[in-house]
C-alpha cells in the first residue's frame, strides 16, 4: 500500500518535472546557440566591420539575461503563487514563456538584438515558475523519505535539460529552430498541468504583498549578519567560477577552434553527462572518505588547476578530454559548499533564510560570471577560463583556514 502512494505521488510530479526540465533546457539551449551564433560571420546580426571583441562583450551579456530573470523573477512568482494559487500561476507564466521562446526565435530569424536580449530576459523571468515545481514537489507528501526521492529527481531532471539542449542544438543545426520546438512543446506541457497538478495541500493567502524586491532583500540580510560575511563571499566565489566556467568555454572554444554547431553542442552536451554522472555516482563516496571542509578544498583547489589548464591543448578534440576532467571536481565544489554551511548552522535558527540567501547568491552568481566574462574575454579570450581557475584555487585555500561560526 505504501509502494503505490508513492507512485501515485511520483507520477502526479511529472508534470512539474516536466516545468524543472524546461526551464534548464531553455538555459542550456541560450549557453549552446548564442556564443556560436553571435560570432558566425554568416549571422548577419553585426555589421562586417564589428571587432570580435566587441561579439565576444555581447556574448557575455545577452548569456546573463536569461539568469537574472530568474533572479528577479524567482521571489516574484513565488509570492505570487502564494497569493493566487500555484496552479494558476504556473499555467500563466508557463502560456508567457511560449511567447518568450516565440520571441528568441524570431529575434534569431530577424537578427534583431534588442529582441533577444528583452526575450532572454523575459524567458528567464517566467522560467522562474521552476520555483513553484519545487515547492510543490517539497508539499506531496509529509513522509520525509518520499520526499527526498522526489527533490532528488527534481535535480536529475535538471541535469537533463543540460544534457539535452545540447543534443537538441546538433540535431536540427539551426540557431533559431531549437528556439521554436521548445515554444511548440510548452503548449502540451500546459494541458498537462492544467489536468494532473493537484494543488490541494497549497494554502492561497490572498492577504500576502508580492515579494518584487525579495531578491535584493536577500542581499540586505546577507550583510546584517556579519559572521557569515566569509563564508557567503566563499560560496559566492566558488559559484561565480564554477557557474561562469561553463558559459566562458564556449566564448574561448568557438574563437579558438571555431568547430561546428554540431561538434560544440556534443561537447557541451557530454560534459553535462559528466557533470551528471559526478554528483551521482563519485560525490557520495567521496563524502564519506573526507569531511566537507577537507572535500571543498580538495575540490576546489584541484579543479582551479585543472581549469586553467583548458588554456593549453591545440588540438580541439584534447580539450573533450581536459575540460571533461575540469568539469569533475568543480560541479562537485556546488552542492560540497552548501553542505558545509547547513553543518554550521543550528536546526531552527534562520535555516531556511540563510539557504534562501545563498541560492541568491547562486543565480547572481550566474548572471554576472557570464556578463563579466564577455568583458574580459574582448581583452584576452583565455582570460576568463584563467580567472575562474584562480579565484577557485583562492577559494580553496580560504576554505581551509576558515572556521566557520555556528548561530
Amino acid at each position: 500500500m505504501v509502494s503505490r502512494i508513492k507512485d501515485i505521488e511520483v507520477e502526479e510530479a511529472f508534470p512539474l518535472y516536466a516545468t524543472i526540465f524546461f526551464s534548464f533546457l531553455g538555459y542550456a539551449l541560450t549557453i549552446t546557440l548564442y556564443v556560436p551564433m553571435l560570432l558566425d560571420e554568416q549571422f548577419l546580426i553585426f555589421s562586417v566591420t564589428t571587432p570580435a571583441q566587441t561579439k565576444l562583450t555581447v556574448s557575455g551579456l545577452l548569456l546573463a539575461m536569461y539568469p537574472l530573470g530568474q533572479f528577479l523573477g524567482s521571489p516574484i512568482i513565488g509570492s505570487l503563487s502564494e497569493r493566487y494559487g500555484r496552479k494558476k500561476v504556473l499555467l500563466i507564466s508557463l502560456t508567457l514563456c511560449t511567447l518568450g521562446y516565440l520571441g528568441i526565435y524570431l529575434g534569431v530569424k530577424l537578427c534583431w538584438l534588442g529582441l533577444l536580449f528583452f526575450s532572454s530576459f523575459f524567458t528567464g523571468l517566467c522560467e522562474s515558475n521552476m520555483a513553484i515545481a519545487q515547492s510543490a514537489l517539497a508539499e506531496k507528501t509529509n513522509n520525509i523519505a518520499t520526499r527526498t526521492k522526489l527533490i532528488g529527481y527534481g535535480y536529475s531532471v535538471s541535469s537533463l535539460g543540460y544534457i539535452v539542449g545540447p543534443m537538441l542544438s546538433s540535431i536540427t543545426l539551426d540557431y533559431a529552430v531549437p528556439f521554436l520546438l521548445t515554444a511548440l512543446i510548452i503548449p502540451f506541457l500546459i494541458v498537462w498541468v492544467a489536468v494532473k497538478f493537484d494543488e490541494q495541500n497549497n494554502k492561497v493567502r490572498p492577504q500576502n504583498k508580492v515579494a518584487i524586491f525579495a531578491s535584493l532583500n536577500a542581499f540586505k540580510d546577507i550583510f546584517s549578519r556579519s559572521i557569515f560575511y566569509k563564508i557567503y563571499l566563499i560560496n559566492f566565489c566558488i559559484f561565480f567560477a564554477v557557474q561562469g566556467l561553463y558559459r566562458v568555454v564556449p566564448l574561448y572554444v568557438v574563437d579558438t577552434w571555431d568547430p561546428s554547431l554540431k561538434a560544440l553542442s556534443w561537447l557541451i552536451a557530454f560534459v553535462s553527462f559528466i557533470c551528471f554522472s559526478a554528483n551521482l555516482f563519485l560525490l557520495k563516496p567521496l563524502a564519506r572518505c573526507f569531511n566537507s571542509k577537507q572535500l571543498l578544498t580538495v575540490l576546489l583547489i584541484s579543479g582551479g588547476i585543472l581549469v586553467i589548464m583548458l588554456t593549453l591543448p591545440a588540438n580541439f578534440s584534447v580539450i573533450w578530454l581536459m575540460y571533461g576532467l575540469a568539469a569533475i571536481p568543480t560541479v562537485m565544489a556546488l552542492p560540497t559548499c552548501t553542505v558545509l554551511l547547513t553543518q554550521h548552522i543550528e536546526h531552527g535558527k534562520g535555516q531556511s533564510q540563510i539557504l534562501g540567501n545563498n541560492q541568491a547568491l547562486l543565480v547572481l552568481a550566474e548572471a554576472s560570471s557570464a556578463a563579466l566574462g564577455g568583458v574580459l574575454a574582448a581583452v584576452l579570450v583565455s582570460l576568463p577560463i584563467i580567472s575562474m581557475g584562480v579565484i577557485l584555487i583562492i577559494a580553496g585555500f580560504w576554505a581551509y583556514k576558515y572556521r566557520i561560526p555556528t548561530i
